[in-house]
Formats: structure tokens, sequence, C-alpha cells
């Protein structure tokens, strides 16, 4: 199937220049309550527009014409636009709350940025961190009281959150030493979170008062204090008196860079920064990822089944594993597979958002300079021409046989030169989580869940699970 544009099929159009003739314009024309509507429930929104309009369509989402995309030529025009015929196009709100140092605030550094970072969170040194994740993890889901009904989302970022911080700041936060908080303007984990659930609300702010008044304002001013706990970090780490390894963690790959060139891409205000939106990010986005996993594993028994035969097969039948090798992992083709089936079917975002600074023609279609392009993965990922009977709940369609994971087709992390940064990590993180979890216990849905919509799709904090050990 050929759904991948050349670069010369998109036509940019300079001021001035008529569109070839014959060209035509997304349909649909924007609502004055495309947002509500969008906010409430992205995926009800993109679905009643696909089978009204197709998979390309005009919005007013965020109060300008917005055109939601979910064809794969037109998700890579919107991809790979960069400094030719798009800019990022975030609210004001948002681009403040990234700040500056972020890859989304310049394209012409972004490729050298994300090189720089890359190695932090990918191949070897990923793997490195697969014993720390392991130990964690164990210790984490062994705490759970069982045979019990648990919250699956807080229970699940609890532990997300301890993984975390030691990989990507290379501390422990411990509530019950307080030793670990020495030198940080911060005295326990729930502090930090409710300055990260307090940031990630400006995110969306209506306007930009810095006020207290407003969740911009109040949003802006836990930024300005996430990034004095993270410079405190930084200066905790300096003082420690150890020799930096490169591949301890995620901090530590930057402050070796920074040490080993001082005029490098690494300054200050980037380590601060990356530090702050790292560890937010992977949060929000890891715990919310193995929530929906266990949620629709425990939905279809004859999943289940398959993972745990794919495990013991692995494990030659040990149930008692305590840590699964970074080789262990990558040979976990069925549980690689059902992950990104639930990435398909319970995507948590859209993936870009994108000014045309040109107005341009992709298949016969106009896409207009000023207009705002969203590549929307809740369109692309349930058309039946990617992804057979849309509905079904299949991981085999992630499997060799039938690889429907194609570039500008599956987009849960995004694409091209944009595509997320830490995507290799939140699989391998979640792979481990649920390799343990299928190990150590059963568990059932309550019911029917129901999901946080937006800005980032999770379970609710409410939706419980029944949870019992296995023997």
């Amino acid at each position: 199937m050929h759904n991948i544009a050349n670069a010369e099929e998109v036509k940019v159009i300079e001021d001035g220049q008529a569109p070839p003739t014959g060209t035509t314009t997304p349909p649909r024309k924007p609502k004055w309550y495309d947002t509500f509507s969008y906010i409430a429930n992205p995926d009800r929104f993109c679905r009643q527009n696909l089978q009204k309009y197709g998979p390309i369509f005009n919005t007013g989402v965020f109060g300008r014409t917005t055109i939601f995309v979910g064809s794969a030529k037109a998700i890579q025009m919107a991809f790979n636009g960069d400094l030719k015929y798009t800019e990022i196009a975030l609210p004001a709100t948002t681009m403040d709350m990234f700040g500056e140092y972020s890859l989304f605030q310049r394209p012409d550094l972004h490729r050298q940025r994300k090189n720089a970072l890359a190695p932090g969170l990918t191949g070897r040194v990923l793997d490195g961190y697969t014993p720390l994740i392991n130990d964690v993890i164990v210790r984490g889901i062994n705490s759970w009281t069982t045979p019990s009904t648990i919250a699956v989302s807080p229970a699940v970022e609890k532990i997300c959150f301890d993984v975390l911080t030691p990989v990507l700041l290379g501390i422990s936060l411990d509530d019950s030493a307080p030793e670990t908080f020495k030198g940080l303007p911060i005295t326990s984990k729930a502090e930090l979170k409710a300055l990260y659930k307090t940031y990630f609300h400006g995110f969306y702010g209506l306007s930009q008062w810095k006020s207290p008044l407003t969740k911009y304002g109040r949003g802006f001013l836990a930024r300005t204090k996430l990034l004095e706990f993270m410079r405190a970090v930084v200066q905790r780490r300096r003082g420690e008196g150890k020799v930096i390894k490169p591949t301890a963690d995620f901090l530590s790959m930057m402050l070796d860079s920074q040490q080993e060139h001082p005029d490098g891409v690494f300054s200050e205000q980037l380590i601060e920064n990356q530090c702050l939106l790292q560890l937010w990010a992977s949060d929000y986005e890891v715990s919310g990822l193995i929530s929906s996993l266990m949620y629709q594993i425990a939905r279809h028994p004859q999943v289940i089944s398959r993972l745990r035969l794919e495990q013991a097969t692995l494990t030659g039948g040990n149930s008692q594993v305590t840590m699964f090798s970074p080789e262990q992992l990558k040979q976990m083709v069925y549980l690689e597979a059902t992950i990104k089936e639930t990435l398909r079917t319970l995507p948590p975002s859209s993936t870009a958002s994108r000014l045309l600074t040109k107005s341009v023609v992709l298949d016969g279609v106009l896409y207009n300079k000023g207009c705002v392009i969203i590549a929307e993965p809740r369109i692309a990922h349930i058309t039946p021409e990617y992804f057979p009977e849309p509905e079904v709940f299949a991981p085999e369609r992630f499997l060799p046989s039938r690889s429907e994971d194609k570039m500008y087709q599956f987009i849960p992390f995004g694409g091209g030169v944009h595509a997320c940064l830490g995507a290799q990590m939140a699989i391998a993180i979640t792979k481990v989580f649920a390799s343990h979890l299928l190990q150590m216990f059963n568990w059932e849905a309550t019911g029917e869940a129901k999901f946080v919509q937006f800005p980032l799709k999770k379970l609710r904090d409410d939706y419980q699970m029944k949870f019992t050990r296995r023997v």
C-alpha cells in the first residue's frame, strides 16, 4: 500500500501565486463550539467527523481554522514541514510552559539538541537502566495488598515516579528518609508531584495573565519552583564529588557532555529545563500507558494467555524471576505488539500541531497559509485502510507477519524529526512492569473504565481493578 508522500508531492504555493486549477479545500466549516467539543471528548469528536467528512477536515479548535489530518501523506506533510512551510503551533501559554530551551522553541536547533539528548534514553545506555527499573517495580508492586481492589492509576504512577527519578535525575526520593531531600527546596514527593500537577494545568490556560488567580499564572509559578528544584538537584549531583559516569542516568549524560564540551549544546538552562520536561512527560505518559495496558489486558483473556505463554517460553517456566534482562525484553514480541495495540486504541494525545507559514497543495487539497494542522492518531488509528477491523483489539496486527505499525499511519509517539525522545524508554519500562504483573498477579476490570480525555488520555484516578496474587 503506497501512502507515503514523496517530498516533491507537497507543492508549496508562494505568496501571490495561484494554486493549481482543480484544487479543493478540506471539507467542513469551523464551528464556535469546536474547542469545547474536542476537549470534552477528543475520541468522539474525531470519530464523528471522520465518519461524516473523511480523514481530513476543518475545525475551529483553539480559536482558529485548524485542519485535522489522519491520512498518512497529510500526517507526513505536517510532521516534516519545519523551516519550509510550517512552524510549531501550540498555544502561547503552552510554549511558555515548555520554556525557551525546550525542543519545540528552536526548529533550527531541534535536530542538534535531540541528537545530543538521545544517547541518554536509547540503546545500550537504556539497557543499562534495566536492573534498576526491575528492582523498583518489583518492590513497588510487592507492596500491593491482595486480594483487594486497587485504584490503578495512582498505584502505577507512584511506582513510575520512583523508577524515573533515579533513571532521569540520578536521585531516589524517599519520604521516610529525610536525607534524600537534603539540599533540595522541597521536602516530600507529594510536594513535587503537586507542583507538576499545577504546572501541567497551566499549559492550556486561557490567557497569559501571570496571576495566582489564573491556571496559567499558577502553572508558571510552579514551573519556576520546579526549575529551582532541578537546579538544586544539579548542584547536589556536582557536589557529591563522584566521577560522573555518563551511562549512569540521563542527567549524568548531560553533565558529562557539558564537561567534555563546555561550549556545546548543554547550557545550564537547557539541562535544568530538560530535566523538568523529561520527568514530567515520562511520568505522565509511562504511567498512563501502563494503566491503559492493564485495562486492555483485563478485558481480553485470550491476550493474557498468550502473554503468559510467551513469558514462560523466555523464562523456562520459572515463575520467580526478579530481573527481566534487556535481551529477554527484546524477545517479548507479543507483549510489544499488545503495548502497540493499546497505543493504537487508546492514544494519549494528538502528536503534532503546526502553523502553515505558506500555502501548500497535497493530493489536490489546498492547505491555506495561516491555518493550523493537527496530526491526529485518533483518526489515523481507526482508518480501516491502515488497520482492518479497527474496533477489534488485536495485538496480532503488530506482529512481523502483519506489521501494521507503518510510519505516518501508527503515530502514538509522533513521527519524523519530532518523534518522541522517550519512546524507547516508555516501551522498555512498560514491558518490565507488565512482565512482573503477569508473573505475580491476576487482575480483573470492574466494569467499563472512564478516562480523563484531555490533554493526555489516561484512566481516571478512581477507576479500580480486582487483584489476586498468583500462587
